[in-house]
């Protein structure tokens, strides 16, 4: 399966995975939102709503995306095997996220995610998890960002003169005891 969101597509992509399907013989669906490229060895749709994509990734072994944080997140949570080709340009105004090489090289340090450079690369990279799978992925899921906004919160209420925040969320009083 091939999935991407983004208004413009993403068309090197749906055409690398396109070929791959044709050469490896293989069956999927490609969300190919605005993109020109229409598949020919692969199902597609223009866009998915978001309860269908999730029924989408619980069905696939394997899913083929671009390097974005939220088709990630929702391939690892439905306990995909990932191949992810990023995105490379110039991030601009209208396209901040324009190069995904960086995250999607850090995300895949810490996850067992395949980075694919560039989509040219794909049906070879495809065709060697076909060869040899390796284990089922197992993503850690877990998140220490409430603890580092509270960390952040406690930080600079009490920068600004306004009571610091306890570890709970709950302002801190600073005239007395810490209510228990």
């Amino acid at each position: 399966m091939l999935t991407g969101t983004a208004s413009w597509g993403f068309d090197a992509l749906v055409a690398a995975a396109d070929r791959a399907a044709g050469e490896l013989g293989l069956r999927g669906l490609a969300q190919i939102a605005g993109g020109r490229y229409r598949p020919r060895h692969l199902r597609s749709v223009a866009f998915l709503a978001p309860e269908e994509l999730r029924a989408q990734l619980a069905r696939r072994p394997l899913v083929i995306t671009h390097g974005g944080m939220g088709l990630l997140g929702d391939a690892m949570r439905a306990g995909c095997r990932i191949v992810a080709v990023p995105r490379r340009g110039r991030p601009s105004r209208r396209h901040p996220a324009n190069d995904q090489w960086a995250f999607l090289q850090r995300l895949a340090r810490l996850q067992p995610i395949v980075a694919c450079a560039t989509p040219a690369e794909l049906p070879q990279v495809l065709a060697g998890i076909l060869r040899d799978p390796g284990p089922e992925p197992a993503y850690r899921l877990e998140s220490d960002v409430p603890a580092i906004l509270r960390r952040f919160l406690a930080t600079t209420a009490g920068q600004e003169g306004r009571a610091p925040i306890s570890a709970d969320g709950r302002e801190r009083r600073t005239d007395g005891p810490d209510p228990a």
